[in-house]
């Protein structure tokens, strides 16, 4: 959980809180953008141009998600993270589910002898994992 603080300067500062409850109780401004899910970061980033000093921000706080996908509650923010880091490694992921763009980009990766996306594969694989655990939850 963070705030951007200044969030529409270039001097932004990204906070990170250790939990809920510390993020509530910090001061917050109008200059401030609070991010207590995974939802909040991904309206910030749509919002964003891929040439904003911000983006950085976005993608540390991006990273806080993608290291525990579990904390990611629904499946259109899982799916999003996802997109977005397809997008950072020039990938194109339309028409594939994310399991087939794994094993397509491993498949990649074994040809050319290369780990180019490897830490994409093994996001891209938990994220598969956490869609079943959300699915499983639903029933």
């Amino acid at each position: 959980m963070f705030i951007l603080r200044n969030y529409r300067s270039d001097s932004a500062k990204l906070q990170a809180f250790e939990n809920q409850a510390d993020l509530e109780a910090a001061e917050f401004s109008d200059a401030d953008y609070r991010i207590a899910k995974a939802g909040d970061l991904l309206e910030l980033y749509v919002k964003t141009n891929d040439n904003s000093p911000l983006m950085e921000l976005l993608k540390q706080a991006r990273a806080y998600y993608l290291d525990d996908l579990d904390i990611v509650q629904t499946a259109p923010e899982v799916n999003a993270l996802m997109a977005w880091l397809m997008d950072d490694y020039g990938v194109d992921y339309r028409g594939e589910s994310l399991e087939a763009t794994a094993d397509r980009l491993g498949d990649i990766d074994i040809e050319a002898d290369s780990d180019r996306y490897t830490d994409l594969i093994f996001h891209l694989k938990d994220a598969v994992e956490r869609l079943y655990d959300l699915e499983m939850d639903e029933w």
